[in-house]
């Protein structure tokens, strides 16, 4: 049961460190009629729907129609504004979250996330995964939505600075939403092409010291140049080879710490790092944690 559970930890922390979402605030927003936000951007991710009315989006420079059943995902950071209709303005609920913990200790207030274009500080910001979703949307079943958004919704405050209980509550039907919400806007996968498989197969095989050098050399034997095997690569996997293989390094270097008897100082130089300091840091840059930390809180 150990093996299986670390495994699946290991595997999960190493292809997805980038979710771990959690709540910030949802709330329920009436626009009167004719109101329009200033052109902002917010620190943290929205998922918006438009539970009424109708009015538009400007986001990103692109104005987006806005009606009853809209569901709109707007990443950190993205430079938007609202517009409400002059007689059958917008009612919104909303879901501001982060992907992964982001500290901001002098975030007190829901206001505190919304800032002018020219004072955004890019640091503060919720680092954004890669999504394959359609970012508008719309659904037919307005009413089952936003009791979705009901369920998650507590008093105004940030949960921060509720009680501990009152956080897992609600960050618990949070990630139920969440799920419901991907699920629901998340585009077809491409087909993946037969090389790429191949090719990651057979390096996932290898010591990592020789993976990139078995992967161009299996794009020479298909016939793919560089440029053609560098698209080919990154349309299956999401990744470049050169970001894949450091990936699939930590992978194994996870797997190592929990596994083996390998001390961190042989973990470092299996893995091409000249010491001990200098794996550490890029462990720590990739995973949050140092390896002996990673170590002692796997067991």
């Amino acid at each position: 049961m150990r093996s299986s559970v670390y495994r699946f930890r290991m595997d999960y922390l190493t292809h997805y460190p980038e979710f771990n979402p959690l709540l910030l605030f949802a709330q329920k927003y009436e626009f009167t009629a004719g109101e329009a936000s200033p052109l902002r951007r917010c620190y943290a991710h929205v998922v918006v729907l438009n539970e009424a009315g109708k009015g538009k989006l400007t986001l990103d420079g692109k104005d987006v129609p806005v009606t009853p059943g809209t569901l709109v995902y707007i990443k950190a950071g993205a430079v938007h504004r609202w517009e409400a209709d002059a007689h059958e303005p917008m009612v919104h609920r909303c879901a501001y979250f982060d992907w992964k913990y982001v500290s901001r200790p002098h975030f007190h207030y829901q206001r505190n996330y919304f800032v002018r274009v020219d004072t955004f500080k890019p640091e503060m910001a919720s680092p954004s995964p890669e999504l394959n979703i359609h970012e508008v949307a719309q659904v037919s079943q307005v009413a089952l939505w936003a009791s979705y958004f009901d369920e998650m919704t507590p008093p105004p405050e940030l949960l921060n600075v509720r009680g501990p209980i009152d956080a897992l509550q609600f960050n618990g039907v949070f990630q139920t939403f969440l799920h419901r919400y991907l699920t629901f806007v998340r585009k077809p996968s491409p087909q993946f092409d037969p090389r790429i498989k191949k090719m990651i197969e057979a390096v996932e095989r290898l010591s990592p010291d020789r993976g990139e050098e078995r992967l161009y050399g299996m794009a020479r034997e298909y016939g793919l140049g560089k440029s053609r095997f560098h698209d080919l690569f990154k349309k299956n996997t999401g990744y470049s080879p050169r970001d894949y293989l450091t990936r699939l390094k930590f992978r194994q270097a996870t797997g190592d710490l929990i596994f083996s008897d390998l001390s961190i100082t042989e973990i470092a130089h299996k893995y091409g790092y000249s010491s001990i300091h200098a794996f550490s840091k890029a462990f720590r840059t990739k995973m949050g944690m140092s390896p002996s930390e990673y170590r002692n809180t796997s067991w």
